[in-house]
């Protein structure tokens, strides 16, 4: 089953070319679970992220606001494989976020 997420008002956000970046690497991630891409964009806004003031947990936000508009995800496959790659996602944000 999937989760309901927060949309309320997270404070500082991204800039639209992170966004659009992480809806690229995460497109990708979903469809050949390559990390490569996927980690270096999450670098990338971990940093932006930090310097904005944002919070691990909006950080997160944002990611999983991104994370459930995939098309891909619509497409179909298991619910518990999509769940488990998210999860992955989020220790990779994590991990990149506390890196800096």
């Amino acid at each position: 089953m999937m989760m309901a997420h927060d949309t309320r008002d997270r404070g500082p956000s991204l800039k639209p070319e992170s966004i659009a970046e992480l809806t690229a690497a995460l497109d990708a991630y979903i469809r050949d679970e390559q990390s490569d891409e996927l980690r270096r964009c999450l670098q990338g806004i971990a940093v932006e992220a930090r310097e904005l003031g944002m919070h691990a947990e909006q950080l997160l936000g944002v990611l999983k606001d991104v994370w459930y508009a995939q098309p891909s995800l619509r497409e179909g496959g298991d619910e518990a494989d999509q769940t488990r790659l998210l999860q992955r996602v989020v220790s990779i944000c994590i991990r990149e976020y506390y890196a800096g």
